[in-house]
């Protein structure tokens, strides 16, 4: 079966995506657009979490024929956004200051945007008077919108990351459509912000790398430290030096703290030694780093490093783990704080690898107590085993989905992995008897939630 060339277009899902009756409202559905000759399982295999759901799709959509292997026309369907993989979705936003507004494709209706909430392709943010939002992109690049500014995620008709109404968004590697302008970063490390003024002009100001700015067929490309206008029914003036560096280095600095922190608050100044930053987790959350890092691959050990600078100049804890340790910093007598963790492999010959990024979180700190909510609980979904189920083997098959790629997922007291999608699955010893499975879920605030599913083993 040749491979499937389809486009797809992310539509909007108004509400949670995963609820189960979506009806037939274009809001809760993405629509792929087809090319001629491309078969039902083929856009299964690629757009769904479980392929073999593929005749779901035929309850939303007029087909030809029911059967999944005839090429189909050229047409366009209606898939539910419950079944796409989560990494073909659009975006979340990770951070809000003060009152940021979305509205869904199709619909006018504004409404109060939630933290971590998902925004699809299509759908429009609204940052009001002293109001700031950012959006983290599936592909964890950040777009961070100022106050009073509108923006459209993923616009269904541009081949760009947002389109910009009105306002200033600051951004990286992503690329910015505006009704005068389409920016496109030219490097990797490409620090850029957009601004439109009064008379719908674009201004786009470099901060590092190059941008490509096209206009009424016109292209200039601006380097660091300049910046260009485009006028409507103008191609872009030549690039000249930005007016404001104080001002356009402020957001960089501002953007690149946010990025160390998966896009949520940034850095604020705290003695000398330089920027602190809100935590990202408890250290608890270290033992899915160490699993991350070490899948697939055979170690005689780990060590752990922690310090209150990100250079790691002051060291508070540094100690080496034999492989089947487990890895727990809240029993190590460290004073309770917030510091800079990172892990480094030692494989069978006893060659310690290099240090992983470090990461920010604490230790030994009584976070403020919280319930878990409903949100959560429906976060992840248990595929295996079913509850009070038989079994003859002498172990089972725990299996299910995340619904946030923020989550991590125990099973029985163990980390458990789960691949860019959610997926996660591991297998566990079964006794005589009854058995129950603990299946938790955690968020970086600290929240869990737990499912049990009672196995017995004849």
């Amino acid at each position: 079966m040749r491979a499937l060339a389809a486009a797809l277009l992310l539509a909007v899902a108004a509400g949670r995506a995963g609820a189960e009756a979506d009806g037939d409202d274009v809001r809760f559905h993405q629509i792929v657009v087809v090319k001629p000759g491309d078969t039902m399982w083929a856009i299964a295999n690629k757009y769904l979490k479980d392929p073999a759901r593929w005749d779901e799709i035929l309850k939303h959509n007029r087909l030809p024929t029911k059967d999944p292997t005839v090429a189909l026309p050229g047409m366009t369907l209606r898939v539910p956004i419950r079944l796409i993989k989560t990494h073909l979705r659009a975006a979340h936003l990770v951070y809000a200051v003060n009152r940021v507004l979305h509205r869904r494709r199709e619909t006018a209706d504004w409404r109060s945007s939630a933290l971590a909430m998902e925004l699809f392709q299509g759908d429009t943010l609204r940052t009001l008077e002293e109001s700031r939002a950012r959006v983290k992109l599936l592909d964890r690049e950040l777009l961070s919108l100022e106050p009073n500014s509108m923006a459209v995620i993923k616009p269904l008709d541009r081949d760009a990351e947002l389109e910009l109404k009105s306002g200033s968004v600051f951004a990286g590697h992503s690329r910015v459509v505006t009704d005068t302008a389409f920016v496109t970063p030219r490097t990797r490390d490409t620090r850029y912000a957009a601004s439109i003024e009064p008379d719908l002009t674009t201004r786009v100001d470099v901060y590092r790398g190059v941008a490509g700015v096209r206009g009424q067929g016109s292209v200039v490309e601006v380097p660091a430290g300049m910046s260009t206008r485009v006028q409507p029914g103008l191609a872009p003036a030549a690039p000249r030096s930005i007016a404001d560096g104080i001002e356009i280095e402020s957001r960089a600095l501002e953007y690149a703290s946010a990025a160390q922190v998966g896009g949520g608050a940034a850095p604020q100044p705290r003695g000398p030694a330089g920027l602190a930053r809100a935590p990202e987790a408890d250290a608890s959350n270290l033992r899915f780093d160490l699993e991350s890092l070490r899948v697939g691959l055979p170690i005689m050990g780990y060590r752990v490093q922690a310090a209150v600078d990100r250079d790691f100049q002051q060291t508070v804890f540094d100690k080496k783990f034999e492989a089947e340790d487990r890895l727990s910093p809240g029993d190590e007598g460290i004073k309770p704080g917030a510091y800079w963790w990172r892990i480094s492999m030692i494989d069978l010959l006893g060659t310690e690898g290099r240090f992983s990024e470090p990461r920010y979180y604490t230790v030994g700190i009584k976070r403020a107590a919280s319930a878990v909510t409903s949100d959560l609980k429906h976060a992840i979904v248990v595929a295996s085993p079913a509850d009070d189920s038989f079994v003859d083997a002498d172990n089972v098959r725990v299996a299910g989905t995340l619904r946030d790629e923020r989550l991590r997922v125990e099973v029985s007291g163990k980390a458990a992995r789960a691949d860019r999608d959610g997926n996660f699955a591991v297998t566990v010893p079964l006794k005589d008897g009854v058995n129950e499975i603990i299946i938790a879920v955690f968020d970086p605030a600290g929240n869990s939630t737990k499912i049990s599913r009672r196995v017995t083993r004849r």
